[in-house]
């Protein structure tokens, strides 16, 4: 029974390891590479896209997101990193030691646990099951996990308790990203996680969002703020001339990282 299961866990970690480039494989070519039957490769999609790593659309499959569709948190989580790193090193700067703190589940925010130290002591509010991992060892870290339900794509908890619980609490800053950055607004698929990036732009007193260069890139269906809701917006010097131009033209205040 062990060595059924190590195997099917072998083989979608090799799914995953076809789609990161984020194109659309199809079906037929996954069985034909993995060398097993579509019946196998169909029983393995079922069990990654209930987990939320990928979806299917017309015979293919992808884990890169869509209008409807955030990625996998392990897909993402392996984009963009020196960006993601550059943004978190540039977000410290505007946290004192002594601090309360609302971390979304991004995996752009993640990245701020590499420089956690430089602001201790602190106290860490955050929905994102890696963060309360990562910061859990952390000397000087308070971390409060805020529970709730559990979503396997995101790796992060949501819902009614979530966001009950979230609401409570006042915090002295809110780091977060976004899915999508359209126009002058960001955006995402999921609503729950529009209410949580919310409640936490509601309960700061100071608020930071991090943008990397693909969230220019993509569409998504719900509207969560504007970026001038945002008391300090910090994008990615990679992102393109053109998109830097339009934030200016619409009087968007950021700065690069």
């Amino acid at each position: 029974m062990n060595k059924r299961v190590s195997k099917s866990d072998a083989r979608r970690a090799r799914i995953l390891d076809l789609l990161l480039g984020g194109q659309e494989v199809p079906i037929k070519d996954i069985a034909l590479k993995l060398d097993v039957s579509l019946m196998t490769i169909h029983r393995d999609l079922v069990e990654l896209e209930q987990n939320g790593a990928i979806t299917r659309v017309r015979g293919a499959v992808s884990a890169e997101k869509s209008v409807l569709f955030e990625s996998s948190y392990l897909f993402r989580s392996q984009k963009q990193i020196e960006e993601k790193k550059r943004l978190a090193k540039a977000a410290i700067k505007f946290i004192e030691p002594g601090s309360a703190l609302a971390f979304d589940d991004s995996t752009t925010v993640y990245q701020i646990a590499e420089y956690i130290q430089e602001i201790t002591p602190v106290t860490v509010l955050t929905n994102g099951l890696p963060m309360v991992n990562r910061l859990s060892t952390e000397p000087g870290v308070e971390v409060i996990a805020l529970g709730g339900k559990y979503h396997r794509g995101f790796s992060g908890f949501f819902g009614l308790q979530c966001e009950q619980v979230a609401s409570r609490y006042i915090v002295d800053v809110a780091v977060m990203s976004s899915t999508t950055i359209q126009g002058a607004s960001l955006f995402t698929q999921e609503e729950q996680v529009v209410r949580m990036k919310r409640i936490m732009l509601k309960i700061a007193k100071k608020s930071v969002l991090l943008v990397d260069s693909s969230k220019f890139t993509y569409s998504a269906l719900n509207h969560i703020a504007d970026l001038s809701d945002f008391d300090h917006v910090i994008v990615s010097k990679d992102t393109e001339a053109d998109t830097l131009k339009s934030l200016r033209s619409a009087g968007i205040a950021f700065e690069l990282a």
